[in-house]
Order: structure tokens, then sequence, then C-alpha cells
């Protein structure tokens, strides 16, 4: 599915060619129309989808299984639905906070959906490892559909059935487990993820360096100067302190 295309012979009309020669604007492009804001509400839509997916297909093979009746095992799906709330959190914060921009268009507020895709790439590899470790062995020895119609389809009946599954259910359901966490395609999804908006370290530079740091910085200066702050605080003979002197009674 991926490839590179090389285009060595192309005309490209003057009446398609909005920017030429103007490193600049095609660098801040993004980021001045709030482009980069709508991106990343819809890549954030994407992040539910899939991760709700991925729950799905845990609370399935558990309880196909009725492994989802260990403490264990509960704690472990509860992992991945927190992904899944926590990405819909900042989704309706980003639309609760939304404005208009200086063109009139209604624009999400950034700093959720850049804490949420900040916070995926990371939480997607262990919705994955999830699905591996719940999923088991399972995940390896399950016959292809052409076997359910072989001379062997008596055995597959009788050994791949589960309580609460037949065994053309159970196959499929975890085949679809094996392409989600195992498969080639699988562990391209896990890297996709890995490095979707670029490299971690960049994008959460991007997020430092948009994000208002100077009221929180303020709050922790302003603290200091309080009478009871820690550059307020004094002993019982008047004199000043440090924070820890003073709660260790010196």
């Amino acid at each position: 599915m991926d490839a590179v295309v090389v285009f060595d012979d192309v005309e490209v009309p003057w009446e398609r060619i909005f920017l030429l020669e103007d490193p600049s604007s095609c660098n801040s492009v993004h980021s001045a129309t709030n482009s980069l804001i709508h991106m990343m509400h819809q890549v954030v839509c994407k992040n539910i989808a899939k991760a709700e997916f991925m729950v799905g297909l845990l609370c399935a093979m558990t309880g196909a299984n009725q492994r989802d009746r260990a403490p264990q095992t509960q704690a472990q799906i509860a992992e991945a639905m927190c992904v899944v709330e926590m990405m819909k959190a900042c989704l309706t914060t980003s639309e609760v906070n939304a404005r208009a921009d200086q063109w009139g268009t209604m624009t999400p507020d950034r700093m959720p959906l850049d804490a949420a895709r900040n916070v995926f790439p990371q939480q997607y590899q262990r919705l994955v490892e999830l699905v591996q470790l719940l999923g088991s062995s399972s995940l390896m020895a399950t016959p292809a559909e052409a076997d359910l119609t072989s001379a062997i389809a008596g055995d597959i009946d009788t050994y791949f059935a589960l309580e609460n599954l037949e065994s053309p259910q159970r196959i499929g359901l975890f085949r679809l487990a094996q392409d989600a966490a195992v498969s080639g395609f699988g562990a391209r999804q896990a890297l996709y993820e890995r490095f979707f908006f670029g490299a971690p370290e960049r994008v959460a530079g991007m997020l430092f360096q948009a994000y208002d740091k100077e009221p929180l910085t303020k709050r922790i200066f302003d603290f200091l100067g309080r009478p009871d702050g820690l550059a307020g605080r004094t002993d019982g003979s008047g004199q000043r302190g440090t924070a820890s002197e003073a709660d260790d009674g010196r």
C-alpha cells in the first residue's frame, strides 16, 4: 500500500500555482490559516474511532472465552477505555471552546487537540499490546476460512469452538484481532500512528512552543512572593527559612 512515485516530466499550469519561491509563506501557511487546527480535529476523530475499535475487539475476545470475568483482564480493558474517553474529552473541550477566527471561520480550541495528538501515538502502542496479551496464542494457531470446508472441518468444529462462540465466529474474531495486532498490516498501523504527525519530539516541541506558559509561571512566582510562600516563611525565632526546614520544624 506504500510506494514512492517519481514525477519526472510534469507541467503545472500557471493558474494552478499560488505559491512560488516563497519558503516563508509555504512554511507558515498551515498555522497562519488555522488549517493545522482543523487537521488536528479530524485526527482526534480518527483516534476515537480506532481506540473504540480496539476496545470493542478486546471486549469481544475476552467475552468469548470468559476471560473478562478476571479482575486483571477488566483492569487491562479499562486502560483501553480510558484512552477512548481521553480522546473524547479532548475533542469535546476543543469544540466547546471553539471560536471564530479572523476570517469568521469557527475554529476548535487548539490545546486539547494538540495534547491528544501527542498522547495517542504512545497509547496506540499499548492498545496493540493489550490485544496481543489478551488474545495470546489464539492469535497464532488460527485456521483459515478454507479450512472450514476442508477434510479437517470436523476437528475445527470440535476444538476451536468456545462456550460463547461457534468455531467459524471464533476464527473470524481472532483473525480480525490478528490483523489488528500481529500481521504486517497491524505492524504498519502501529508504525503509522507512532509517526503520524512527524517525529514525536518535534510534535511535542510544537506543543511546548504554542502552549501559554506565562500564566502558570507567574502563578509560581506569585506564590513565592506571598508571606506564606517559600520566600516568606520564617522559623519560630522570626528568621526566614526554607519550606523544608519549616515543615520539619527546624
